[in-house]
């Protein structure tokens, strides 16, 4: 009986001192005085109930109530294992709604985000300077205009990005400005004339290219080639509208080097140009040495002077240009005074077509009558339509000469000027 009234008497010492002080001490004899309860250790630690909680939403503990500001630690891994408190209305993580986790919240509802749950802009700012700034009304800004070496918006590398000079955007790429969008309603391409080009693609080959080092532009050509597209004037235009056959189909003998064909396309031809025959023009090649038709009794007769060939590879219009001296003499090599005439000429045969003729008659009177010497000149020119091929069509070209003596001495004596010349011309 004796210890039954110690020991009641030694917890009401207890209770009495419990309630006086409102500690309690675990492993200390001296909890703070600031803490109810202050649990001192120095190897273990405290151990709250450990619940697995399937859903947030719907979970209730056996009792069916639990008060605001319980606390626990959830075990399900698929909601995130860790503490969890109940504010009320739900089950939260501990600093859930406070904190953004460096590895991320991913762990929670979809509803879960960065950011301001009311319609105050949000900020994101170093050195407690704003960057980055989230507008009220759903807008990006930057709160630096940047600079071509240091764009306000960066890839990962400098000098790539975009950023503004006053009123107008740039896009940089190596510090270099590839595009300006200035507010003039006008867009430019290398605006501080760095050497940028630009080229356009099809899908088998280059549509425009435009080459900043030669400023020339290309067009269906992968770069310009000593040349450059230039239109300037404040009159001076150019313009390609309803391109049709009825407007300028080009069916003249010489084409234009630009024209609408029959397909209304329009063209650029190659340029007309001449083809000689081997240094013909007022060169040794035709009739390099005289060609003597010579007989006591010359009677008519045809002399090939020269033969070459053209070939074309599209329609064209041949013309031949042709001068030949030649000189009549007796066949002693005297002058003609028997008053008999000699006839003589000059004819261009293409394929065996003739296309071009000259020809005189030298006649004296009798003794004692006025003599012509040295030489005289025969000349012309001829033309004819030819046709070409991609694989090419080849003309013969001959030269030749034709006389008649009427049976009497004579001698024709042909070429060895120095103006003798034989042409040939293409147009195409």
């Amino acid at each position: 009986m004796t210890n039954l009234k110690n020991f009641v008497t030694l917890l009401i010492l207890l209770m009495s001192s419990l309630f006086m002080s409102a500690q309690i001490g675990f492993g200390t004899s001296a909890p703070e005085p600031e803490s109810l309860l202050d649990v001192y250790s120095e190897s273990k630690g405290v151990l709250l109930p450990r619940i697995s909680i399937t859903d947030f939403d719907s979970y209730n503990l056996p009792a069916g109530t639990q008060t605001e500001s319980l606390l626990l630690y959830n075990t399900n891994a698929t909601l995130g294992k860790g503490f969890t408190y109940w504010n009320g209305s739900s089950w939260n993580h501990v600093n859930n709604n406070f904190f953004w986790s460096a590895y991320g919240d991913g762990n929670l509802s979809s509803t879960q985000y960065l950011g301001t749950a009311d319609n105050n802009s949000f900020l994101f700012g170093t050195s407690g300077i704003s960057r980055l700034h989230f507008t009220t009304n759903q807008r990006l800004e930057s709160h630096a205009n940047g600079t071509v070496s240091n764009p306000a918006w960066s890839m990962i590398d400098d000098g790539n990005g975009i950023y503004t000079i006053g009123n107008d955007l740039r896009f940089a790429l190596d510090h270099k400005d590839f595009i300006s969008v200035a507010a003039t309603n006008s867009v430019t391409i290398n605006p501080t004339q760095e050497n940028i080009d630009l080229s356009v693609q099809g899908s088998t080959t280059s549509m425009l290219q435009m080459d900043a080092s030669t400023n020339g532009i290309a067009i269906a050509a992968s770069s310009p080639v000593e040349a450059s597209l230039h239109v300037q004037g404040a009159a001076s235009t150019v313009r390609f509208q309803n391109l049709s056959s009825s407007h300028s189909y080009n069916n003249g003998v010489d084409k234009s080097l630009l024209f609408v064909n029959s397909d209304g396309e329009l063209i650029l031809e190659s340029t007309p140009h001449v083809t000689q025959l081997p240094q013909f023009e007022f060169e040794s090649a035709y009739l390099s040495s005289s060609v003597n038709v010579r007989n006591t009794a010359q009677g008519a007769q045809t002399v090939v002077l020269h033969s070459t060939t053209e070939e074309l590879f599209e329609d064209g219009l041949l013309e031949v240009v042709y001068q030949t001296s030649i000189s009549v003499r007796n066949y002693s090599g005297g002058a003609v005074n028997d008053g008999r005439p000699r006839k003589y000429g000059i004819r261009v045969k293409v394929d065996g077509r003739v296309i071009g003729q000259t020809s005189k008659m030298y006649t004296s009177i009798g003794t004692g009558g006025p003599i012509a010497s040295g030489f005289m000149y025969l000349n012309g020119k001829g033309y004819i339509p030819l046709t070409g091929s991609s694989a090419g069509n080849t003309y013969a070209i001959e030269v030749e000469l034709f006389v008649d003596g009427g049976g009497n001495s004579t001698w024709y004596s042909v070429g060895s000027s120095s103006n003798d010349f034989f042409e040939v011309i293409v147009h195409y």
